[in-house]
């Protein structure tokens, strides 16, 4: 399957998609707007959490594009069907040809080249070797312990690269870090491969294993920001990734937190996961986005086009609030809407967001994304939550701002102990189900304020909830 996939210029694809390339494409959000202009504006491993086509600065251009590489991906179309689907639209909404585009970045306006043949040509190739890639990963590494090495495989064709003729039969181990930056597609329309055996594979066929491959590299500058990227010998500029070890790292850290969501629901709150994280570190600003959980459920309030159709929220850190469609949902009890939203900062889940999921019938689910990637759950709320949330909220504050006098941890860090301390009492008070997954610097701050100190706290904080609860009674 592997060799008949990689054999055209332009990718052939499958009958039917593998599972896991379709769950990484379905995981990708979008890049944010003011990262779509060039290629060169959203780069390398980026490529993996969000989807991009330089020049759809639109959202609604973009979303038709990447349903018709679902499309295509699910159903197993070919270009010529991917074409003949998207370039009626693509023209109706005149994003065709070449037209006058102003440059996010420069302020300066130019006449760009939109949708073209040749265009569409590159774009579905593209995402249909990387998708397949991914997915292959994802079973390389399921399978490693059996078959722990990959050979590298470039089929010999009239448009074979020289700068990959180098790797042709290397062998080397599943879990060297070469495959980081040397795993196929490594350029447009590559079609190398891999080849996936066993020790005894390696032996009977008389291979050497090598466990030094090249590693050299060369400056490559980005003359559109300036600056300097060190990319592999024969990669092309912006291939130097593993796109299915990023999706597979996003993933398992999600899955960490994901609770009790059905497999499309964790691929589409994943996307939202990725796509908030990035729209923060490019803007700085606070984005909200919500997904339907039960799109079937009848609504008081219609169908689930009015949540699909709810987009982005932006704002100052700390002031975005919902727009009136988002709003509507979340009072509806009805609905099921989860809510993706990032904080600028590492801080998880606000007093806010607490509050919130506590009074709003058709909240069930806050999925809180810290800046350095760290995630923070709080779903399933039961009665009472909307009531004590506040108040809980600022004895966390006081508790943990005595503790941590002493620590030198600043407000950001502060802030992320509270919130942590907050959620995790309502969790253990069983108002909340509450679930994280902490990166980088996050560890090191509940590191230095120690396991014990906060224990304590949030211990504090039960014995208060229930004292709270005997006065209401």
């Amino acid at each position: 399957m592997a060799d008949q996939l990689d054999l055209a210029p332009v990718v052939t694809p499958v009958s039917v998609a593998p599972q896991e390339a379709l769950e990484y494409f379905r995981s990708k959000g979008f890049a944010p707007p003011d990262s779509r202009f060039s290629y060169r504006d959203w780069w390398g491993a980026s490529h993996a959490r969000g989807f991009v086509v330089a020049k759809a600065m639109q959202d609604d251009i973009l979303q038709d594009i990447r349903g018709a590489l679902d499309q295509a991906l699910s159903e197993g179309r070919t270009m010529e069907q991917f074409r003949d689907e998207i370039e009626p639209v693509l023209r109706r909404k005149g994003w065709w040809g070449r037209r006058t585009l102003t440059d996010p970045l420069t302020g300066e306006t130019r006449v760009v080249q939109l949708g073209s043949a040749r265009r569409l040509q590159v774009i579905f190739d593209t995402n249909m070797r990387t998708a397949y890639a991914a997915g292959r990963w994802v079973r390389i590494q399921r399978t490693k312990d059996a078959l722990p090495y990959l050979q590298y495989i470039q089929l010999q064709r009239v448009e074979a690269r020289e700068a990959h003729r180098p790797f042709h039969e290397m062998v080397v181990p599943v879990d060297h870090p070469w495959w980081a930056t040397h795993f196929p597609p490594n350029g447009y329309f590559c079609a190398c491969l891999t080849r996936q055996l066993s020790g005894a594979a390696v032996k009977r066929r008389k291979l050497t294993v090598t466990t030094d491959p090249p590693a050299d590299t060369v400056p490559w500058t980005d003359n559109r920001s300036g600056r300097v990227v060190d990319v592999p010998t024969g990669i092309t500029p912006g291939f130097e990734s593993n796109p299915g070890a990023a999706f597979l790292a996003d993933r398992a850290r999600h899955d960490r937190v994901a609770g009790d969501l059905t497999p499309e629901a964790r691929g589409v709150e994943l996307g939202l996961v990725n796509e908030a994280r990035a729209r923060g570190l490019r803007t700085g600003a606070e984005h909200l986005a919500a997904v339907d959980l039960d799109p079937d459920r009848p609504s008081a309030e219609g169908g689930v086009e009015d949540v699909a159709a709810i987009g982005w929220v932006s704002g100052d850190p700390g002031e975005v609030a919902p727009d009136d469609a988002l709003s509507a949902a979340m009072a509806d009890p009805n609905r099921r809407i989860g809510v993706v939203r990032n904080h600028p900062s590492p801080t998880g889940l606000s007093e806010h967001d607490l509050t919130s999921l506590g009074r709003e019938p058709g909240l069930v689910r806050i999925m809180a994304v810290g800046h350095d990637g760290s995630l923070y759950r709080a779903a399933n709320p039961r009665p009472g939550l909307g009531d004590i949330a506040q108040a809980l909220y600022e004895m966390a504050d006081t508790l943990v701002g005595e503790a941590a006098a002493d620590t030198g941890l600043d407000q950001s860090a502060v802030r992320r102990l509270v919130a942590h301390a907050s959620s995790s009492a309502l969790d253990r008070a069983d108002y909340l189900d509450y679930a994280h997954a902490i990166s980088g610097g996050g560890r090191l701050t509940f590191d230095r304020f120690g396991a014990q100190a906060m224990d304590g706290i949030i211990a504090r904080l039960v014995q208060w909830l229930v004292q709270w609860l005997d006065q209401q009674s």
